[in-house]
């Protein structure tokens, strides 16, 4: 009896010695540049989204420390050794990995503006027709969504291999063996940036667009951690600190300021590889919208506590 109540009277300070020696889980997340500041925006929005989800245990997102292709990134979380990353998605994609359904970039992941050869702006005038820009050869990685897509469309499109920083792809472009490079609106100025020292250039005239929404993607084997990110969008859409976060980076910012410049033809093109869509996904305009479809789908208890 009385070893037993020495055991009793143990039990509570093995636990709370246990509990100050835990370290926090490792939300690991997959991405395609080891480059700090290369997709920052969407690394600090899971972070955030961990911290505003306290209920759901302690988390701490953190890199995997080799950069990978899209579909080692798939690989790599379907065997449970990553556990989330960002893509474009897909049907497809959503079969293979637990979309968390949420436009982190509103949408503008579907608008698509062209990086040519530098002195070959003529060749792109404002009153082009479709079938002539479908004419021309423009290249995208062999394993983004978007390829198919384009292909879909009509466009003749070849996939490329991924390269660090798509240096392929921009030295085809100034090497001429392909006409362009569709490039999503956030992602084109800082492209041009780094590979300034290459005869390419934005195009002027045109846009492509097309339904297609980036969202956190999570491994099957770590199923709970959906409703976790969800709750915490929720959370960062309804005391405005997304729009705060999307705001703060001058590449959002510029791909607004292209979306919206009524001087570029937009041509409006299908997605046959995506079912689920979104009739308002700008959310930085109106998030009542994606606040609405979040509330429905995890329920009033996920709200941001007193709101």
């Amino acid at each position: 009896m009385k070893a037993f109540s020495i055991l009793f009277w143990l039990i509570p300070s093995i636990f709370t010695s246990l509990s100050a020696q835990a370290v926090p889980e490792q939300v690991i997340f997959t991405r395609a540049f080891a480059d700090e500041h290369y997709d920052y925006y969407h690394a600090q929005i899971l972070q955030r989204a961990l911290q505003l989800t306290p209920e759901f245990g302690e988390a701490e997102a953190m890199p995997h420390p080799h950069p990978m292709s899209q579909a080692r990134q798939i690989m790599k979380l379907k065997s449970g050794e990553g556990q989330v990353m960002w893509s474009a998605t897909s049907d497809e994609r959503e079969k293979q990995l637990l979309p968390v359904r949420f436009p982190l970039l509103q949408g503008l992941a579907g608008y698509r503006v062209l990086v040519i050869h530098k002195y070959k702006q003529a060749n792109y005038p404002r009153e082009i027709s479709l079938e002539q820009l479908q004419s021309f050869l423009g290249v995208q990685g062999a394993d983004w969504p978007d390829l198919n897509v384009l292909q879909y469309n009509g466009f003749k499109v070849e996939g490329e291999p991924w390269s660090l920083w798509f240096t392929s792809m921009f030295i085809a472009v100034q090497r001429g063996l392909v006409d362009y490079f569709p490039r999503n609106v956030i992602e084109v100025t800082k492209d041009l940036e780094r590979h300034a020292d290459k005869n390419i250039r934005l195009e002027d005239n045109l846009m492509l667009h097309y339904p297609n929404y980036e969202y956190f993607f999570v491994s099957p084997e770590y199923p709970q951690l959906v409703r976790r990110i969800e709750t915490g969008l929720l959370r960062m859409l309804q005391n405005g600190e997304l729009k705060e976060y999307f705001y703060k980076h001058e590449n959002h910012r510029r791909a607004m300021s292209l979306v919206t410049d009524k001087s570029r033809k937009v041509f409006e093109l299908d997605n046959p590889a995506l079912t689920i869509t979104f009739a308002e996904p700008l959310w930085a305009i109106d998030p009542g919208p994606m606040e609405k479809y979040l509330i429905d789908k995890l329920g009033k208890e996920a709200v941001t506590p007193g709101s």
